[in-house]
């Protein structure tokens, strides 16, 4: 135990002579931390909090088109621009505007619209009242080519926000069609009975069955949907842990340049006490550094004006999880300073694989979007793993029955790193 004790001194008093490595470990974590929170936090937060500038040109001038300018300026998410310098907009204008980026998307509601959307409300109408055998009818032609309403965008915007635009202006469109289909079915109902049916009658029988979202577990707070704070503090913290293989690499390997290395390992059985003593230094310097994150989290992230971070309702087991991960960063640093001969061997692959393991692991790209094929790979980065169960805890409210997989596969994957590492140093204090 002496041998452990004095090594963990050891440790900190080498930690200590390098206050602004020290520094740099727990700062840019933190700085990492808060500018990807403030740079996601527009992309994670719900659509129905966005507000968009749309630019409308109305060549129709009928009923369907005034219920989707009707309905675009009542929803929250758009600002409809019709006129620029109190003159209506015209397609050429709109196409300008969007190709030097002055707005992001524009509509042109097209001549005859609105007459080949009725004539195809009568068709289904008359086709209705047929069926229920009604007499009367109602005035239709052949129906034409689909009359489309046109999209336009700014060419830099990206497919995702495409995809959500596109979605919400189809909503209103089908709104506005359906309303001028009920129209017409009222209507032809009200020719052929004495009956007092109503536009809102047969929009009650539309609307019968709708989409409600509900919550897995009716005890769950909102507090625990994803966000760009329970996404990044997290992630970049569990980022930054990995990153201490660069202290320990750096300094395996200038005991080992000094001398002082190979003099340890030729010490019957010190060698594993020192390593050991090394291994729970770190380990213990990486758990504070992630709850240094976490304390930003929750009383950093609310002061930027950012949700605070949720911790879960069972929040005490990110202790026991904090401690595998930190078990597992450290390994993988004893691990590259054991093989690696050189400090310009060793820092860049430090670096650079933890970057890896990282887009491996999910936390630049969801493992969902990665080919299938990648998605098995991803199974080896502890990062991965680490970061699945730490959202397992403050994104589903998860229990230690949904966590110790992960926790078993952090120890494993450090241990043999760790056991691998003790046999390279032993092997090479024999060769000498």
């Amino acid at each position: 135990m002496k041998k452990i004790f004095a090594t963990l001194i050891k440790e900190w008093l080498l930690l200590k002579r390098d206050a602004a490595g020290v520094m740099l470990l727990l700062l840019m974590p933190a700085v990492l931390i808060v500018v990807m929170a403030l740079i996601q936090d527009a992309p994670f937060r719900d659509y129905q909090e966005l507000r968009f500038n749309l630019l409308l040109v109305d060549e129709d001038g009928g009923s369907l088109a005034k219920e989707i300018i009707n309905g675009l300026k009542k929803s929250k998410n758009f600002s409809v621009v019709e006129s620029l310098d109190g003159k209506p907009l015209k397609v050429d204008q709109l196409k300008d505007l969007l190709q030097k980026g002055t707005f992001k998307v524009g509509i042109v509601i097209p001549h005859g619209a609105t007459a080949e959307v009725a004539n195809s409300a009568n068709l289904v109408a008359n086709n209705m009242a047929k069926k229920l055998g009604l007499g009367s009818t109602m005035p239709t032609r052949e129906s034409r080519d689909s009359s489309y309403v046109r999209l336009f965008f700014d060419p830099a915007t990206k497919p995702t926000f495409r995809s959500s635009i596109s979605f919400a202006l189809d909503r209103f469109v089908t709104l506005s069609c359906t309303n001028i289909l009920i129209q017409r079915i009222s209507r032809l109902s009200k020719t052929v009975s004495d009956s007092t049916s109503s536009d809102a009658d047969f929009k009650k029988v539309f609307a019968g069955v709708g989409i409600k979202e509900e919550v897995l577990n009716e005890n769950k707070t909102d507090k625990s949907h994803i966000n760009s704070v329970q996404h990044n503090v997290p992630a970049w913290a569990i980022f930054g842990m990995f990153f201490i293989v660069i202290p320990i690499a750096g300094n395996m390997i200038r005991e080992r340049e000094d001398g002082s290395a190979i003099r340890i390992e030729l010490i019957p059985y010190t060698a594993r006490l020192v390593s050991l003593g090394r291994i729970i230094f770190y380990t213990l310097i990486c758990t504070l550094q992630f709850w240094i994150m976490m304390a930003l989290g929750l009383w950093l992230m609310p002061v930027l004006g950012l949700p605070s971070l949720y911790l879960g309702i069972h929040g005490w087991l990110l202790l026991p999880i904090s401690l595998c991960i930190a078990f597992a960063a450290t390994s993988y640093g004893y691990f590259t300073g054991a093989f690696f001969k050189t400090s310009n061997q060793g820092m860049p692959f430090g670096a650079i694989s933890i970057v890896i393991l990282s887009a491996l692991g999910g936390l630049w790209v969801p493992i969902d979007l990665l080919p299938a094929a990648m998605k098995k790979v991803a199974l080896i980065s502890p990062l991965h793993w680490s970061l699945e169960s730490v959202h397992n805890i403050i994104l589903r409210d998860g229990s230690f029955a949904d966590v110790w997989q992960a926790m078993i596969y952090l120890l494993v994957f450090g241990s043999t790193l760790w056991l691998i590492s003790i046999y390279k140093n032993i092997s090479r204090a024999k060769g000498i």
